[in-house]
């Protein structure tokens, strides 16, 4: 998604969003997530927003606070990279492994209460796994369809009676929550990771 694009989206909410247009939503802001973090880790081409989706894939309402949601997305990514322990596990996750490490991580995800620090930690988790997958784009379609899926059927009830999307602005403006937040999400993620390739050893 180009500037112009990301203007366009950046209007005013729709009142009466369903769970839909918030799965609509997610896949804009993990797509360009997944580019921006590239284009920020020096990859030589980073995947096209363009690239990520299907032709005729639908598109959610326009959120008030795209680049605003852009910019936390990106700074707890920034946070995650940090965590060694967490990076170690992903490493050992080969792209075969991918589909069911996927459906442990999201076991573990729907098994604690809901933050805003998990959601978007699920968004990191889903981008380590499509950068593993860089000559496959099938895949990487995949698993964001995957994490799309996951969002509708598990989420989207659950964001959406926080506000939708834009919450997550507000939320993160809070520093001990943010902290806290990393913490956790990181070993929610990392747990999932670890039960998968402990069952696989």
């Amino acid at each position: 998604m180009d500037l112009e694009e990301r203007k366009l989206w950046a209007k005013p909410p729709r009142k009466n969003l369903n769970r839909d247009d918030v799965g609509n939503q997610a896949r804009c802001l993990l797509n360009q997530f997944i580019h921006d973090r590239m284009e920020n880790e020096g990859f030589e081409n980073p995947l096209q927003e363009s690239n990520l989706i299907e032709p005729d894939t639908p598109t959610g309402p326009p959120m008030s606070q795209l680049e605003e949601i852009g910019r936390a997305l990106r700074c707890i990514g920034d946070e995650l990279d940090g965590d060694q322990r967490l990076q170690d596990l992903v490493s050992r996750i080969e792209p075969e492994d991918i589909p069911n490490t996927f459906l442990n991580v999201a076991s573990a995800i729907v098994s604690v209460n809901l933050t805003w620090d998990i959601v978007v930690r699920f968004f990191y988790f889903a981008y380590k796994m499509a950068i593993k997958a860089l000559d496959r784009i099938p895949l990487i379609r995949a698993i964001i369809n995957l994490v799309i899926n996951f969002i509708v059927d598990n989420l989207a009830d659950w964001i959406l009676s926080r506000g939708g999307w834009e919450a997550i602005v507000e939320y993160f403006g809070t520093p001990k929550r943010q902290a806290f937040g990393v913490l956790i999400a990181g070993v929610l993620i990392s747990v999932g990771v670890y039960a998968w390739k402990s069952l696989g050893d």
